[in-house]
């Protein structure tokens, strides 16, 4: 499969058995894509990780599979929670489990496309200094239907290492480089950095990539390497949905960028960093609600004020909030909000197209492929038959 842009790093060696990459998967109620996830995990190219996936509670009658998936692997571990206690304390529990030097944590609603971890383990070891590396990934909706590009505004064309100082100039112009079913850790720098702040939700990985990246620099390597999944009803898009839940992580979120190194080092970040989540929060609630989002919830969510309630008032009641509609909208909270350079995010939304249309067919045979080895691997293990080609080498 290609799944790249032309600028891939090429994938080293498989890494021997004393650098175990751990692939750490927080699983709350998600048994209907956790199966999937976890075949793309060991469908990995030039690696043999170790998976832990830590059950935080499930209420969705998700033991069988996970009993399923224990079996089907030795590699497999599983690690349960008697309650459920939240994203970053399951992060967390993995974290300490860990027995790799490089640990990653895609979501169980997501998946890993084969050429992922080889190239990114390779970065890393070319770039000893680094703290991460990470990729792009497509966004896909609950449809199936892809959606576009991560990150929309990529810091590099081409595969780098980017120390503090230019992240420091870069990040005054594109940002939401670290996703946290791309980015591979140092498991020792991840722990080292504290881990997974509890009161952080929904942001607890974005921030402390900021601050592993900020403390030790990070490797970027472009190409379309995970599938990552969006819905209303994820975490992450509940989250940014809320309008109050967003406006508290917002404020949690701040201070602790603010009270850390980044903040020590780029002192208008974190005011930058909330403007930003702001309009993306905006965007969702347009993408979500279409033609019935409300103009007052946008604004409030944008942290705009009457002005903006009446300029997006009048956009729905001229044009509506279709698709016209919402590039207006998008446009005014652009130049309120100004979260990105004009110029870097017209060039790079015509760079990801141009990805996007070359890994379309790519990214949606994976996809089909993964959901019917998710199938066959809980089938296999539950009927206590472990194919080498389904259960892993």
């Amino acid at each position: 499969m290609k799944m790249s842009d032309g600028n891939a790093a090429t994938p080293g060696e498989r890494p021997p058995r004393d650098e175990l990459l751990t692939v750490v998967i927080p699983h709350y109620n998600q048994r209907d894509f956790l199966p999937r996830a976890v075949a793309s995990v060991l469908h990995s190219e030039n690696c043999d990780p170790e998976i832990i996936i830590v059950d935080d509670g499930s209420t969705d009658g998700s033991e069988p599979v996970l009993a399923a998936l224990e079996a089907a692997s030795p590699r497999i571990k599983i690690i349960r929670h008697e309650v459920n206690q939240g994203v970053a304390a399951a992060l967390n529990t993995g974290l300490a489990a860990a027995r790799g030097r490089y640990v990653t944590f895609p979501g169980a609603d997501d998946l890993v496309l084969p050429n992922l971890y080889g190239p990114l383990l390779a970065a890393l070891g070319n770039h000893p200094q680094a703290g991460l590396a990470c990729s792009q990934l497509a966004i896909v909706g609950s449809d199936g239907a892809i959606r576009g590009v991560r990150p929309i505004t990529p810091p590099s064309f081409r595969t780098e290492y980017l120390d503090p100082k230019t992240i420091c100039r870069r990040i005054k112009k594109t940002d939401h480089w670290i996703s946290g079913t791309t980015g591979i850790f140092r498991t020792d720098l991840l722990r080292a950095a504290g881990g997974f702040d509890v009161t952080l939700g929904v942001f607890c990985d974005v921030i402390v990539g900021r601050i592993v990246a900020f403390q030790n620099g990070f490797v970027y390597v472009p190409g379309i390497r995970a599938i990552f999944r969006v819905a209303a009803t994820t975490l992450s898009g509940a989250t940014l949905l809320d309008r109050e839940k967003n406006t508290r992580q917002l404020a949690v979120a701040h201070d602790r960028l603010a009270n850390s190194i980044v903040g020590q080092t780029a002192p208008d970040y974190p005011d930058r960093f909330v403007r930003r989540l702001r309009f993306s929060a905006a965007r969702l609630q347009l993408v979500w609600h279409g033609k019935n989002a409300d103009p007052a919830v946008i604004a409030a969510v944008a942290g705009g004020n009457d002005s903006d309630v009446r300029a997006l008032t009048a956009i729905r009641q001229t044009t509506g909030f279709g698709k016209a509609g919402r590039i207006l909208a998008m446009g005014w909270l652009a130049l309120r909000l100004w979260p990105f350079s004009p110029l870097h995010l017209a060039v790079h939304l015509l760079r990801n197209r141009i990805v996007l249309d070359r890994n379309r067919d790519d990214v949606t045979g994976w996809m089909h492929r993964m959901d019917e080895a998710g199938k066959a691997m809980t089938a296999a293990a539950r009927a206590n038959d472990k194919p080498a080609d389904i259960a892993g080498r």
